[in-house]
C-alpha cells in the first residue's frame, strides 16, 4: 500500500526539507517514508495527518476518501463531494436516504 505523504506534500507546494522542518522530522525520514523504505511510528503518522488535515488512514493509503478528522470542510461543495464519494463507495442512492 502506497502512502500519500508525497502527494500531499506536493499539493502543499513543499519540498521534503520544508515538510521535515515544519513537522519536526529529518529530511531523510521524509524521503524514506515517501519511498516506503521505512514506516513512521504511529505518533509520526498522527503528526503528519494533523499537519495535512487528513485522517491517518487516508494518509497511510488505506482510505480512499479523505474525511477530515474534525469534519470541517473548506466549502459546502467540498462537503457535498465527500458525501457523494461515501455514497458511491457504499452503493447508497438518494432514494435510500429518503427512506
Amino acid at each position: 500500500m502506497k502512502n500519500r505523504i508525497k502527494e500531499l506534500r506536493e499539493k502543499e507546494g513543499l519540498t521534503q526539507k520544508q515538510l521535515a522542518k515544519k513537522a519536526g522530522l529529518s529530511n531523510q525520514s521524509i524521503s524514506f517514508y515517501e519511498a516506503n523504505r521505512r514506516k513512521p511510528k504511529i505518533e509520526t503518522w498522527k503528526r503528519l495527518a494533523d499537519f495535512f488535515g487528513v485522517s491517518v488512514s487516508y494518509l497511510q493509503g488505506y482510505a480512499e476518501i479523505n474525511i477530515p478528522n474534525d469534519l470541517k470542510f473548506d466549502s459546502k461543495q467540498d462537503a457535498i463531494d465527500c458525501i457523494e464519494k461515501i455514497m458511491k463507495a457504499l452503493d447508497i442512492s438518494k432514494e435510500d436516504l429518503r427512506r
